[in-house]
């Protein structure tokens, strides 16, 4: 099974996050339901050791996160877009997090590579969309406490990936 660690984000900011993704809706570029919208803090891959991991990550302790949503950006870089964004600023919390989620999980292998965004759409051609990055820069979604991650797991579709919890893990506050 394919498996990724992630934070949920309230229904609110995704919406807003869905909305201005479908304004970017044009021939090469598909934007993410609102619904799938979410902060990865670590992509695991495919894997049968889920109850393993969980246990894993069950260790992982941390305190609830302030997080503002704000700012649209690119990857992997303005004349070759390959992915939409919206920033995470945590004051370095969801850093933190990533980094202990993915140091108890150093032995998997995978992405460790961790830069706090939400993916707003995936680009699948060049395209120009300067006009868009200019007018929504600095624009600002809201903010909202990290109080869990969860262990999900995805299943790639033609409708889109399908995403399921496979454990939740707390907060200590």
């Amino acid at each position: 099974m394919r498996l990724f660690v992630a934070v949920e984000v309230p229904e609110v900011i995704r919406m807003k996050l869905g909305a201005l993704g479908s304004s970017i809706r044009q021939d090469g570029v598909v934007p993410v339901g609102a619904e799938n919208m979410h902060i990865t803090l670590r992509f695991i891959g495919e894997t049968e050791e889920a109850d393993e991991i969980a246990a894993k990550l069950a260790q992982v302790r941390f305190k609830a996160i302030d997080c503002v949503v704000a700012n649209v950006g690119v990857f992997p870089n303005p004349e070759y877009i390959k992915v939409v964004w919206a920033g995470i600023q945590s004051q370095n919390g969801l850093e933190g997090l990533a980094q202990d989620v993915s140091g108890s999980l150093k032995d998997l292998g995978g992405d460790e590579r961790f830069s706090p965004h939400i993916t707003i759409a995936r680009v699948r051609r060049k395209m120009d969309l300067s006009r868009f990055l200019k007018e929504n820069e600095r624009q600002a979604f809201g903010s909202f406490r990290v109080s869990s991650f969860r262990l999900m797991r995805s299943e790639l579709g033609p409708g889109g990936p399908k995403y399921t919890i496979i454990a939740d893990f707390k907060a200590e506050d």
